[in-house]
């Protein structure tokens, strides 16, 4: 079965579809509120409620989890109901009742894995589980889907030919694992018993259900294989606890993968799970930032670029120091060429980035100059802080720029001494200008004797005496 992926975002699965829009949308449009768990998603779109899809289009293949099966029954619970099984085979009486009773137990214990796994659930089920519920009644619906089985193979066995004799032994391998699963998911012996609902799991998978019974057979066959290599070392009053110990882990791997297998194609078959941890919410700030940035996405790639400015707009009335909405939305009215809304933004957007991510807000800036080549931030701190970057990207003519007359367009900054040896480097070193360099070193020295930074200053001085006496 193809996975069907987001409309969006084309490598994300889809988790999500809009019936009314027939859009599917993975996570990542879809953010879910942690304080809010019990509020349906809404359509980005419609506002319609959104259909859960479950694990069908991010649940690992099968057959790619192999080590995990086996992991899994190695937890508390299975190792503990394959080790009373192998108690039971060495301790308790021949008494017809209590293997009954020991086998409707184990019977129980595997559909209970099968169930667990067709959930997404890691965690085995206790050894108390198989004690509990529905034990007698499953375990002799079990015994009447082998005894069909047999009878099958005994009416097979009466044509007097191979071919159907094998024949009917392939279809009963291919079939009893389907069967084993419709048991364990409905508790119902006419389910398991069904061609209809039986080739309903077998068709939800496809070919891919061969590789399933490929893998169960070769389980199957694994505890005999062991038992048969420890036989001729082993004496029979530890091999047959032995024996029936492996009977219950493979049994317990065997389970687990066929639950599994269903987990992984629910989606054919009809219901919708996620994975045990899969679905993390994320605290309300957070989602209505990843919820609004997401809609305006979604919004844009529709063509409705309207749409998109709108819902991020009301975003930034509900959290103006939103660093990440504002980045976005300065990025938005930038490249649809808004210009005055761009502007205006900035005069708020241009001092936040700056405190918070000064590279972000030299890219503003530069996005700035080519809607209006003679921006300037209306803050000195500002300045500085933007050039700083622009000087750290090469961009020195640029970070000039801010830096040019600020003590005549900010007379009352504190910090004019610290900004001017800041463009005298620039020129310095960017520009490879001395002279200029100099006045404004020689400016600090008149304007703020008592500045902190005069050793900086006579450092820069000495370098450009170095420097002057090299060129000559």
């Amino acid at each position: 079965m193809d996975k069907t992926l987001c409309q969006y975002h084309p490598t994300q699965p889809a988790t999500w579809q809009c019936s009314p829009c027939q859009r599917h949308f993975g996570d990542c449009c879809i953010p879910l509120n942690a304080d809010a768990p019990d509020d349906a998603p809404a359509c980005p779109l419609c506002r319609s409620p959104l259909t859960f899809l479950g694990a069908a289009n991010t649940a690992q293949p099968f057959w790619e989890r192999l080590p995990q099966f086996f992991a899994y029954a190695l937890q508390t619970g299975p190792l503990a109901f394959a080790a009373l099984l192998a108690l039971a085979s060495l301790f308790m009486p021949r008494s017809l009742i209590l293997w009954v009773a020991l086998l409707s137990v184990a019977t129980k214990y595997f559909h209970s894995v099968i169930e667990a796994s067709s959930e997404g659930r890691r965690e085995a089920p206790s050894l108390m589980e198989a004690f509990t519920g529905e034990g007698f009644s499953l375990f002799f619906k079990q015994m009447a889907v082998f005894l069909v089985a047999l009878g099958a193979l005994w009416l097979a066995a009466d044509f007097d030919s191979e071919v159907v004799f094998w024949g009917m032994n392939i279809a009963i391998v291919l079939l009893l694992p389907a069967s084993i699963i419709r048991l364990a998911l409905s508790r119902e012996l006419g389910a398991a018993l069904s061609p209809d609902q039986v080739g309903e799991v077998i068709r939800a998978m496809g070919w891919r259900y061969l590789i399933l019974c490929a893998f169960l057979f070769i389980l199957w066959q694994s505890p005999g294989y062991v038992a048969w290599m420890l036989a001729s070392g082993l004496p029979k009053v530890v091999l047959m606890p032995v024996a029936t110990f492996l009977f219950g882990y493979f049994g317990v791997v065997m389970c687990s993968m066929m639950g599994y297998a269903v987990f992984q194609y629910q989606g054919a078959l009809g219901f919708a799970i996620a994975e045990e941890g899969a679905q993390v919410g994320l605290p309300e700030q957070e989602w209505r930032r990843r919820r609004a940035l997401a809609d305006a996405e979604i919004r844009l790639k529709e063509g409705q670029s309207d749409g998109a400015l709108e819902t991020l707009a009301k975003a930034l009335q509900r959290d103006p120091e939103d660093l990440r909405l504002n980045e976005r939305y300065h990025q938005l009215l930038f490249g649809l060429g808004a210009r005055e809304r761009c502007l205006q933004h900035l005069t708020h957007y241009l001092p936040l980035v700056a405190r918070q991510n000064p590279a972000l807000a030299a890219t503003a800036l530069l996005n700035a100059r080519q809607l209006q080549g003679d921006y300037l931030p209306d803050d000195a701190l500002v300045c500085e802080q933007v050039a700083t970057a622009l000087l750290e990207r090469h961009r020195v003519r640029e970070a000039l720029s801010l830096l040019r007359n600020l003590h005549q367009r900010f007379p009352d900054y504190p910090h004019i001494p610290r900004a001017y040896l800041l463009a005298a480097r620039g020129f310095a070193e960017g520009l490879g200008q001395l002279d200029p360099a100099r006045k404004l070193l020689a400016y600090i020295r008149a304007r703020h004797p008592a500045s902190p930074l005069l050793d900086q200053v006579a450092a820069l001085e000495e370098t450009l005496g170095r420097l002057e006496g090299v060129r000559r």
